[in-house]
């Protein structure tokens, strides 16, 4: 299992190398052994994707794309204008609102959602237990 970190920007991803470490760690424990996509974009390219395949046209932060096939698990974007935008309200530094939103997304490719009451608390602890680790 492998995590390939991308960008649409005119910049590298950011602590590319921790939430590489992070991710493959998280895929590990969920016992997810096929590659995964995490795509840094701007606020317009994540409206335009959330517009386009959920119907919602406004920026969201960060969005995940099962694919479930042997060569990619999924996609993750994740805006970054919205990210930064949003993490004060968070309570959290530019660096920590990435990564919240970057295992947010790895969930969701794992089978996590939050529609219930039940499913939100159990996506909220796996969170925490996650964004706990180094």
């Amino acid at each position: 299992m492998s995590c390939n970190f991308f960008t649409v920007l005119p910049k590298k991803f950011p602590w590319q190398k921790r939430f590489k470490l992070l991710a493959e760690a998280l895929l590990k424990k969920e016992k997810k052994n096929t590659p995964v996509s995490v795509v840094l974009c701007d606020n317009a390219k994540q409206r335009e994707l959330n517009r386009d395949y959920r119907n919602l046209d406004h920026v969201t932060d960060v969005l995940s794309f099962v694919w479930n096939e042997p060569a990619l698990l999924g996609e993750i974007y994740i805006a970054e204008g919205q990210v930064k935008k949003q993490a004060p309200a968070y309570g959290n530094t530019y660096y920590m609102e990435l990564k919240r939103v970057l295992v947010h997304g790895l969930l969701h490719l794992c089978g996590y959602d939050h529609h219930s009451k039940a499913e939100r608390k159990i996506m909220r602890e796996k969170e925490r237990f996650y964004l706990g680790a180094k």
